[in-house]
C-alpha cells in the first residue's frame, strides 16, 4: 500500500529506558518508531489523603509515584507533540493496541469500517476471565458506555 504506518509506543517513566535500548537495535532497519511517556501521579496516602512524594521529581522517589496507564493516552499523546506532528502529516486514524497483545495487526477492515460507518471511535473488547483482576471494565454513566479504567 506503500503507506508510511509508525509504531508508536506508549512508554511510562519504569519502561522507557528499557524501550530505548531495543529500539535502537531497529535504527538500521526501515521502519518509524516513536515513543512519548505518560504521565506520572504522585500516590496519596492512606492514612493522611496526601500526596507521599516530597517533590516534582520522580527521580527522588520513584515508588511515590505511578503511571496512570491507559486512560491517559489521549492527554499524553497529545502533550508529547506526536499528535501534533502527525496531523501535520495528514494522518487521521490511529490504532491503539496493548503491547501484550501479540495478535494485533493494522487491519484495513477495521479502517475501512470506520470511514464506511463514519465511526469516530471503535473498541474491541472481550468478556473477563477470572485471571482478569487487572484493567478497565465497560460501564454505562450518564445514559452512555464508557471505559472505566484504575490505576493499579
Amino acid at each position: 500500500y506503500d503507506a508510511n504506518v509508525p509504531l508508536v509506543l506508549m512508554n511510562s517513566f519504569n519502561t522507557d529506558d528499557d524501550t530505548m535500548k531495543i529500539i535502537r537495535k531497529y535504527s538500521g532497519f526501515n521502519v518509524s518508531i516513536k515513543t512519548f511517556n505518560q504521565s506520572r501521579y504522585p500516590r496519596i496516602s492512606k492514612e493522611s489523603l496526601m500526596p507521599i512524594p516530597k517533590s516534582c521529581r520522580t527521580d527522588d522517589d520513584i515508588d511515590a509515584w505511578y503511571p496512570p496507564g491507559h486512560g491517559d493516552f489521549y492527554q499524553a499523546f497529545s502533550n508529547s507533540g506526536l499528535l501534533e506532528e502527525f496531523v501535520d502529516q495528514g494522518k487521521k486514524y490511529c490504532f491503539i493496541s496493548n503491547i501484550d497483545n501479540l495478535g494485533a495487526t493494522v487491519d484495513l477492515n477495521i479502517l475501512n469500517m470506520c470511514l464506511d460507518q463514519r465511526r469516530e471511535f471503535v473498541m474491541e473488547v472481550t468478556d473477563k476471565t477470572r485471571a482478569d483482576v487487572k484493567g478497565g471494565t465497560l460501564i454505562q454513566y450518564e445514559g452512555k458506555l464508557r471505559l472505566l479504567e484504575g490505576a493499579q
